[in-house]
């Protein structure tokens, strides 16, 4: 959606950050030396693009080149701390490890010290400037109907950035309701979205009827993009709002439309992806390779049973796989059948919720991902059982079934425990979202979530329930 300034202000914060990282290693230059005259010795120019690209892709992957949330706010301030942390030991690992030449610690701790103050002040100033110099986009959404409302309640709640002019509707049953305890406000019919659209400087219209219901509707919604206002349908408004697909207002056919949905047969986008799962699993079973027998060996002091919890889980296609975590719960506690598991279960032992909090007992999936069975990123899979049920009280819920699961996900990193059919419908349209816009930059994306997440927690990184 080319929404008007959408890339104004990245690009303004963005140009902001190359200044700010180059000014704070001059000035940790300058103040660990009293002198800047040498700093192109210590810092070759063809290194200085690389470290400024460095900061640029990390800030990028921890959501920090949007004015999305109150940035003077201590969660905040962890965050961009966290970034910044991971940046200076990438800058230290293509210092000594890649490139063989030392920048001085005592540098690098004044440089970051003063990028961490300075960003933080700048995010904050790029918040309040935008809120007084930039305009909301003004849009009029054609349908008054239950989708309509339900756009008109996502924009409302979802952004500060777009004003709801009003509804255009052509039923007179439909003009009288409210959203959220707020009369809505119909222009007039779809014959005269022309004219509205010029009286009241509209730059958006969002569509918000299934195209059968009203051809000439629709040839009207045409001719006012020909007129160059700027059209979108409901769905794709709501998934660009919440970054999720809304499965209640969609049918088939945009399933067919969505181009998206081709990532899950693009084989280079598979090769690649396949060999990122395995060079980083080898990698993470490496380093974590000493916790295993000391894992082990709590789970037998804490509980009897055995140390593997081994389930079937559904895959590929709708594939049934055999997947492996440490054991979390007391031993056989489903004896009886399987029911819905939520983070305060008391069939979770003392060790085993040690090992949640931090994800450990997620580690022998690696041995999943290694024999092709899930991959690092990707929809969770869920019980044989589940999915049965799910099947038929969710639509398109088959649909997170065209790409292998993943030990984490987008659904994962934006949405608590599910424990409920509501929550798993709503960490549905989560995953059919990641399934497409699926790409390597999303999935990098993710996997830095589930850092942040396992470090910070999920209300520190503001997962919380959607409305």
């Amino acid at each position: 959606m080319n929404i008007k300034g959408g890339y104004i202000r990245p690009l303004f914060i963005l140009t902001g950050d190359i200044l700010l990282v180059l000014f704070s290693y001059l000035a940790g230059y300058w103040i660990r030396f009293g002198y800047i005259s040498g700093f192109s010795e210590k810092f070759p120019l063809w290194f200085i693009p690389l470290i400024i690209i460095n900061y640029l892709a990390i800030f990028y992957f921890f959501d920090l080149h949007t004015l999305k949330e109150n940035y003077f706010t201590v969660s905040f301030f962890v965050k961009i701390s966290l970034a910044i942390a991971v940046s200076s030991v990438t800058v230290l690992f293509f210092n000594y490890i890649i490139f063989l030449f030392p920048i001085g610690r005592g540098i690098l701790i004044i440089a970051n010290l003063i990028l961490l103050f300075s960003a933080f002040v700048w995010r904050g100033f790029c918040q309040k400037i935008f809120k007084f110099l930039v305009k909301p986009i003004r849009l009029i959404i054609v349908g008054a109907g239950k989708t309509g409302k339900e756009i008109a309640r996502i924009i409302k709640s979802a952004r500060n950035d777009f004003e709801v002019v009003g509804f255009v509707e052509d039923s007179k049953g439909r003009r009288k309701k409210s959203v959220h305890g707020e009369k809505i406000n119909i222009l007039g019919t779809s014959e005269q979205l022309m004219a509205l659209s010029e009286e009241h400087r509209i730059d958006l219209i969002v569509f918000a009827y299934k195209e059968h219901e009203n051809p000439q509707l629709t040839k009207n919604i045409l001719n006012a993009r020909l007129k160059g206002i700027e059209v979108i349908n409901m769905p794709d408004m709501y998934q660009s709002l919440k970054k999720r697909i809304p499965i209640n207002y969609v049918e088939e056919d945009w399933f067919l439309k969505e181009k998206g949905f081709e990532h899950s047969n693009n084989m280079i986008v598979i090769k690649v992806k396949r060999l990122i799962d395995i060079i980083v699993s080898l990698f993470i079973l490496l380093i974590s390779m000493p916790l295993w027998p000391i894992i082990s060996l709590l789970i037998k002091i804490n509980s009897r049973g055995p140390i593997f919890y081994i389930q079937k889980r559904v895959g590929k296609n709708e594939s049934i796989f055999s997947l492996k975590k440490f054991r979390s719960m007391i031993d056989k506690a489903e004896e009886d059948e399987a029911i819905w598991a939520d983070e305060n279960d008391e069939r979770i032992t003392l060790m085993g919720r040690m090992l949640r909090i931090l994800h450990l007992d997620e580690l022998p999936q690696l041995l999943n991902v290694i024999k092709g069975e899930m991959s690092l990123v990707g929809p969770r899979p869920e019980r044989p059982e589940f999915v049965e049920e799910l099947k038929k009280k969710i639509p398109y819920y088959s649909l997170r079934h065209f790409m292998k699961p993943g030990i984490t996900g987008w659904a994962q990193v934006n949405y608590p425990y599910a424990s409920s059919l509501e929550d798993s419908q709503e960490k549905l349209e989560y995953d059919l979202y990641y399934i497409s816009h699926m790409n390597l930059l999303l999935e990098a994306r993710i996997l830095l979530k589930t850092v942040q997440k396992i470090l910070l927690g999920e209300k520190r990184i503001g997962i919380k329930r959607q409305l």
